[in-house]
């Protein structure tokens, strides 16, 4: 019975055992048959509370300062005499610049102009007329406006007064006007005399320039600026008409046939003399003794500029330089040290006034020999162009020039006239000839 009780407990323990071993069937990973410990649960963050937004007060504005009250520019008026221009070109124009400013202007027996340059651009959009202080009561003339181009944007023909008179333009341009024209256009017209003008312009305008300062006409360096006139005129009579005739673009050469001999030879055959005007490049060892013929004869030797270029075209410098490299060369020959000057092309302006310290010569009548003309052509331009103390534009390289004068010249001095040099005229006449200024013909 007791064994019986044992052996119960025994079986009753190894059933205990294996209940025990399998409560934990892959084991302890601590120790053995100790309980892992339970994970301790994190206690989540307390939120922070967002503080609460203080609104930021708008700017003040900031008051802007009152401005002073600008009041409208009233009308201007502008007015400048002929000391305030600036000479752009001319051709063919004879006149005077007063020492009051004003200039006097007369027909030479063509197509004539004197162009000018504003002291400053004027936008003629704000102009509400011109006012052109005049007389001109022996005949027309005209006044134009020109853009910076010099392209006609305004022209008044036919302008006359009794006495000196305010004379009122009406342009209606919405342009800038940059230069003026002056034209006496009609034979009747010679005594013609401009003072000023006046530029009515609306309020508000303002050109932003600075009041001109006026540009002095040149003056010679010795301060007189008065051409020192040799020329003997024992042999003119001043009762009598008298025309210059001057040749350009020599020397040519000696020969008997050569055009600028046969031309001397018209002159001297009639005891006629007339102005030659060198090309100082053309001057070469074969030819310059033409130009000592033509000093021994009595005829006047000029200065057509060494390269013969647009001088308006030129510094002040490089004019100065291209007329007296010439004067040299034809002192070298004559032994004189002045002598008067014919632009090329007849152009001059501002600058080369100022830089050619010599009288310079235009014409009054241009043959057109150099545009082939023929040598009636020449002939009938003279004729019909004639005055007394008028100018003539000639070239001595031309056949037909040389024709021309070989029947032109002995007809001339049958009929009264006198062919004279330039100085000669002036001289026989009573007339100045002033240094950096442009003549046409002698009156």
């Amino acid at each position: 019975m007791k064994n019986r009780f044992f052996t119960l407990f025994f079986i009753l323990s190894l059933i205990l055992g294996c209940l025990s071993a399998c409560g934990n069937p892959g084991g302890n990973t601590e120790s053995e048959g100790t309980p892992a410990p339970s994970p301790t649960a994190t206690t989540a963050p307390t939120a922070t509370t967002a503080p609460t937004a203080t609104a930021t007060p708008a700017p003040t504005a900031t008051t802007a300062p009152t401005a002073t009250p600008v009041p409208a520019a009233g009308p201007t008026e502008l007015t400048w005499n002929f000391k305030d221009f600036q000479y752009s070109t001319s051709y063919g124009t004879t006149y005077t610049v007063e020492t009051d400013g004003a200039i006097t202007l007369q027909y030479a027996g063509q197509y004539q102009e004197i162009k000018l340059d504003l002291p400053q651009d004027l936008d003629m959009s704000y102009c509400t007329r011109i006012t052109v202080k005049m007389k001109s009561e022996a005949g027309p003339l005209a006044i134009k406006l020109y853009d910076e181009g010099y392209n006609e944007i305004f022209v008044q023909y036919n302008l006359t007064t009794s006495g000196v008179s305010d004379i009122t333009l009406m342009p209606v341009l919405n342009t800038k006007a940059h230069g003026i024209g002056l034209m006496a256009n009609e034979a009747t017209c010679t005594d013609a005399v401009v003072y000023s003008f006046t530029f009515h312009m609306k309020a508000g305008y303002d050109s932003g320039a600075p009041a001109p300062t006026a540009t002095p006409f040149p003056t010679d360096p010795d301060d007189t600026g008065i051409w020192e006139n040799n020329a003997d005129i024992s042999w003119i009579d001043p009762s009598k008409p008298m025309i210059a005739f001057t040749f350009d673009d020599g020397p040519v050469g000696t020969s008997d046939t050569s055009t600028s001999i046969r031309i001397q030879n018209a002159l001297r055959d009639s005891g006629q003399h007339a102005t030659f005007f060198y090309w100082g490049n053309n001057i070469k060892a074969n030819n310059k003794d033409e130009i000592k013929r033509a000093f021994d004869l009595g005829f006047e030797i000029g200065n057509h500029t060494n390269t013969h270029p647009d001088l308006t075209q030129l510094s002040a410098d490089k004019i100065a330089e291209n007329y007296l490299t010439c004067a040299d060369k034809l002192t070298e020959i004559t032994g004189l040290t002045h002598f008067l000057v014919r632009p090329p092309y007849l152009a001059v302006n501002a600058t080369v006034r100022a830089a050619v310290r010599e009288p310079m010569i235009n014409c009054s009548i241009d043959t057109k020999d150099w545009n082939g003309a023929t040598t009636e052509e020449i002939i009938n331009t003279i004729r019909s162009q004639m005055k007394d103390g008028a100018i003539v534009l000639m070239h001595e390289n031309y056949a037909t020039t040389a024709e021309a004068m070989e029947i032109l010249i002995p007809e001339l001095v049958a009929e009264g006239w006198q062919i004279v040099t330039v100085s000669e005229m002036f001289k026989a006449k009573g007339l100045e000839l002033l240094d950096g200024t442009a003549y046409n013909n002698a009156k």
